[in-house]
């Protein structure tokens, strides 16, 4: 039996610290260059399995749960935020009177009392309590709220530590543990552990990560998942074994062996910065806050232009919104047709919204739909010449794409513009 206690302190928590986010220091030089690495929404097929069966549920929790995925799709953080909250709340009320319930039953049971099912918030989902059949149960859709919620908490909001206590929330009640809960309790806890106020303290979170990261490689977590064990483990100086491990991944495929080399460049440019000062693992928001701490001398003096190149469904332009003053002007520049050709693994057409231009509160963003090659330089033709870039978002995947961006801004991009790339 799951406690309600538990998650409902750790969803409270949830709750009042994506109010207090804080500022993390940047260790890059200028000008800032930040590297953002890509998340995904669904990131298994076990989470693409439980997603699916749930979709055909109807109760209030299972309407919450999949709202929360559409929302999360679209881009809308907070609000999906909100949506788990609810389901994931509205499933252990019923997990709990499941519970007692269900002993209530065996009591009369022994008396040979026939008495109907006592749980009041039967209505709020239509799957089973327990594993069974084609369907999740409640336990692992519950779990896997817990996971969103996480991911959210750490990406999204900026919060690592709040990211750590539902990851092994998720790891704890899910029927089937996932490498997605251990993977995610590893690099959350790396992505805080350069708070802690002394090396020691350092060394014991950065074992926990290892732990995590061990468990997940059991669980069938792939190469990103060794790469991140590889990197953790030199950083404890445990060097023979963390080699071993990149060698392995220099031989495997080519988006492994480039994480090696990533590594190598991260490696020499932060080789003065103190080890357990040094945060591997930022979020979205955080990593945007570094870029655009970075610009505030060019935005406040200088009046420089703010702009994201790979917008999708406004995700990360929100964020930029919310940690910027209501009268800055926020340019967005995409297709929203997807990737004009393949990339990888992503076929063209991949992150397209159809056409949909996003919509965004407030009156500061605008966004120009086309080819990069052809909408910036007819925005820039618009601005002073003498205007700089102060902050860019590029998001394009594509070389080709991030080139015609780099062309485009030559001139103005200037020591002190904050680049998230």
């Amino acid at each position: 039996m799951v406690t309600a206690c538990r998650i409902h302190r750790a969803l409270a928590l949830l709750l009042l610290m994506q109010h207090s986010i804080q500022v993390i220091t940047s260790f890059t030089s200028s000008p800032a260059v930040v590297s953002k690495p890509k998340t995904r929404i669904l990131p298994s097929l076990h989470v693409a399995t439980t997603t699916s069966s749930i979709s055909t549920a109807t109760g209030e929790a299972d309407r919450a749960f999949q709202l929360g995925i559409q929302l999360e799709k679209a881009g809308l953080a907070r609000a999906a935020s909100a949506a788990f909250h609810e389901a994931a709340t509205l499933y252990q009320c019923y997990l709990d009177h499941h519970a007692t319930s269900t002993a209530a039953d065996s009591a009369t049971d022994e008396d040979n009392i026939s008495a109907p099912n006592t749980n009041i918030f039967q209505h709020v989902t239509s799957l089973s309590p327990v594993d069974g059949g084609s369907s999740p149960s409640v336990l692992a859709v519950l779990a896997y709220a817990c996971i969103r919620l996480a991911h959210l908490s750490h990406d999204a909001f900026g919060d690592s530590r709040a990211a750590t206590r539902l990851y092994k929330l998720a790891a704890s009640i899910d029927p089937l543990p996932s490498t997605i809960s251990y993977h995610g309790i590893g690099t959350s806890i790396e992505g805080s552990c350069h708070r802690v106020n002394d090396e020691v303290s350092w060394r014991q979170e950065m074992e926990k990560a290892v732990d995590a990261y061990r468990e997940a490689s059991k669980l069938g977590g792939g190469g990103e998942v060794l790469f991140h064990l590889a990197v953790a483990l030199e950083r404890l100086d445990e060097v023979e074994e963390s080699e071993k491990i990149m060698e392995s991944l220099r031989r495997g495929e080519s988006n492994l062996s480039s994480l090696v080399d990533s590594w190598g460049y991260v490696r020499w440019h932060t080789r003065r910065a103190d080890p357990h000062r040094l945060s591997l693992h930022r979020g979205t928001r955080a990593m945007l806050e570094v870029a655009l701490e970075a610009a505030q001398p060019l935005l406040q003096h200088d009046d420089g232009l703010v702009c994201e190149f790979g917008v999708a469904s406004g995700r990360s332009a929100r964020m930029t919104q919310e940690m910027l003053p209501l009268d800055t002007q926020i340019h967005g520049f995409d297709t929203f047709t997807g990737l004009p050709v393949a990339w990888g693994n992503e076929p063209a057409g991949s992150y397209s919204t159809g056409g949909a231009i996003p919509k965004m509160d407030g009156s500061n963003v605008f966004f120009h739909k086309g080819l990069f090659k052809d909408t910036v330089p007819a925005f820039l033709a618009t601005q002073d010449k003498g205007r700089p870039l102060a902050y860019a978002n590029i998001d394009c995947d594509l070389y080709g794409s991030t080139r015609d961006v780099l062309e485009a801004m030559h001139g103005r991009i200037i020591p002190g513009t904050g680049k998230c790339e």
